[in-house]
């Protein structure tokens, strides 16, 4: 079973919705593609990272996996518990997992793609099917990123 870290940045929320909504539909619509975890954040102009809430919970629950949360840190956000939100198993070692399984230079491109007023999508998935994600993704204009998890 394939795992992977699918990040996917957008110039505003609005466009990022619009993708949240159509991987929510897909993976209803696919038995395969299953979300594990899912977060939507945007970068203030402090650079600072907030968890959106609104798009986070309803539609993949109240638990961010490890990783996602790892990455979060990393990317100028809190770990730990976020606004509610429990980051998954390991809530402790999110930043230094992260720091071990993530490609660097991805976590690099993904920070500097994610400018001030940006939102990024974080997904945790399992059978990703990388070419339609990757159409919803540049189809709403914004930039995929993905690293498989398998560790």
């Amino acid at each position: 079973m394939t795992q992977e870290l699918i990040v996917a940045t957008f110039k505003d929320l609005d466009v990022a919705e619009r993708a949240a909504r159509d991987f929510r539909n897909f993976e209803i619509g696919d038995g395969d593609f299953k979300i594990e975890s899912g977060v939507m954040v945007q970068k203030d102009v402090a650079g600072k990272l907030t968890v959106i809430e609104k798009y986070t919970q309803p539609f993949w629950g109240a638990v961010i996996g490890a990783i996602t949360g790892g990455l979060i840190g990393l990317l100028g956000g809190p770990v730990g518990v976020i606004a509610g939100l429990t980051v998954g198993a390991g809530a402790g070692l999110a930043g230094h997992a992260a720091e071990a399984i993530l490609d660097s230079k991805l976590t690099k491109s993904i920070s500097d793609e994610l400018l001030p007023g940006s939102v990024a999508l974080i997904l945790e998935v399992k059978e990703p099917p990388l070419f339609e994600v990757e159409n919803v993704v540049l189809g709403y204009g914004g930039k995929p990123f993905h690293q498989s998890l398998a560790w």
